[in-house]
């Protein structure tokens, strides 16, 4: 599943007073993060993604994105099921006399999709254990 949304970070959006967007996701696992900044930003327009008590993306906690006309990607596994699927959108500008719009693209993997990492490892620990069965009988 892709999500997209596009909001409006205005320069009354200050880091007193962020822009706060909620974002509820459907049920799976967050894979992916893109953030577009448009050209013009000039790396003034500061945003992460947090759920209700941490911050996701960037991972560090003092941390942000700031760029312009550039894309922020962050690969993620975060499980959208046993922590929550609210998610919020902050994001302020430091010294920006102009609107700008950030678009914000999150990829979701459903339950009933297959996950490459998951089958790569139950084959890697299948050909050990044969590997060592190989071993114990000769």
């Amino acid at each position: 599943m892709h999500y997209a949304y596009q909001f409006t970070v205005e320069p009354t959006h200050t880091a007193s007073a962020p822009l706060e967007e909620s974002l509820k996701l459907g049920s799976g696992i967050l894979k992916r993060v893109q953030i577009f900044f448009p050209d013009g930003c000039s790396k003034l327009v500061r945003c992460c993604l947090w759920n209700n008590w941490e911050q996701l993306a960037p991972t560090n906690p003092d941390g942000y994105y700031a760029l312009d006309g550039a894309a922020a990607d962050a690969a993620l596994y975060y499980d959208l099921d046993e922590d929550t699927n609210q998610l919020w959108f902050i994001a302020w500008t430091v010294g920006s006399k102009y609107d700008h719009e950030i678009t914000i693209h999150l990829e979701v993997q459903g339950r009933d999709e297959p996950d490459p990492f998951k089958i790569m490892a139950l084959m890697r620990d299948t050909i050990n254990r044969l590997i060592d069965l190989m071993r114990s009988v000769l």
